[in-house]
């Protein structure tokens, strides 16, 4: 029998350690194939720090990873919305490079759906580079709607934002 991945939050400072690598890794072949570098978007999950993690996990972000037998293979995190809605943020959905294409993205995108339903959200909401269009394909095969792209000044690239309407799902 093949051993199911399994996802658990993460709790401690060499799990955010690992979690920084992976996402250098997962969010670093996109970085390269859009050509944006650290001082061009410095906000990228690509140029994420220990800091900017412990930053996150400070403001009501919460931050698993997925392991597969031994090996890190992903990571997610749910971020709820700062009016006390129930919209929450899927963030940072990362599956390592050498561990693509084995549906490990939608495992970890199907947990944050649930974990979000489970706070009590009824909306599922995203954001991604507007002219990555894979990305949004994939998204919106997952019924997910594009509502808004906006600009923003510390960034080079226009950011889409999708949602996932989770009561009619």
């Amino acid at each position: 029998m093949v051993p199911m991945p399994t996802i658990k939050e993460l709790s401690s400072e060499e799990e955010l350690l690992r979690c920084v690598d992976l996402l250098w890794a997962a969010f670093g072949t996109v970085a390269r194939d859009f050509g944006l570098t650290e001082e061009s978007a410095p906000t990228n999950a690509a140029f994420t720090t220990l800091e900017n993690l412990h930053r996150h996990l400070q403001t009501d972000m919460t931050l698993y990873e997925m392991f597969y037998d031994a090996s890190l293979v992903g990571c997610v995190a749910i971020k709820k919305s700062k009016r006390d809605e129930p919209v929450l943020s899927i963030e940072r959905l990362a599956v390592g490079p050498d561990n693509r294409h084995r549906g490990y993205g939608e495992q970890l995108r199907s947990f944050a759906i649930q974990r979000i339903r489970g706070n009590g959200g009824t909306t599922a909401l995203i954001g991604l580079m507007d002219n990555n269009d894979r990305l949004k394909k994939w998204y919106r095969s997952k019924g997910f709607v594009q509502h808004d792209c906006k600009g923003f000044a510390h960034l080079p690239f226009r950011v889409c934002f999708m949602s996932l309407d989770l009561v009619e799902s």
